[in-house]
């Protein structure tokens, strides 16, 4: 199939086709003289993309699972469940510092409530972070 079919096929825009085919996120097409010809398996990989793009993956971070995938070296089912785990843990740690933000912010408004007075505290002038002011 030609570019515009793969477009429609996938979703994807023909800019961010051969955007993937450049960074080797897709097989290379096959070619018939200027026309480049996709087959069924890259609108497969186009899909795997853009459904790892709204789970938070950046392109740079699929070329490598995907990009051995194409060359026939390495597993990248392998590599891609590493990097799925790599992600659940990076967003469990944001979790994590969200939850801790969370509660700091709720002692501190019950201290507001309890003591309304703090808000009116001065704080010294030379107890600011220099060169903060």
């Amino acid at each position: 199939m030609y570019i515009g079919e793969l477009s429609k096929r996938s979703g994807a825009s023909r800019k961010a086709i051969y955007l993937y085919e450049q960074m080797g996120l897709i097989q290379k097409p096959m070619r018939k003289g200027n026309y480049r010809i996709y087959s069924n398996v890259a609108v497969h990989q186009i899909q795997t993309i853009r459904c790892a793009q709204t789970l938070g993956f950046k392109l740079k971070e699929l070329t490598k699972a995907l990009a051995s995938n194409n060359s026939g070296h390495g597993s990248s089912v392998t590599l891609m469940l590493k990097q799925i785990e790599f992600k659940r843990l990076t967003i469990q740690s944001q979790i994590d510092t969200a939850k801790a933000q969370l509660q700091l912010l709720n002692q501190f408004e019950d201290e507001l409530r309890h003591s309304p007075e703090l808000m009116n505290c001065e704080l010294p002038v030379d107890s600011s972070p220099k060169g903060k002011l």
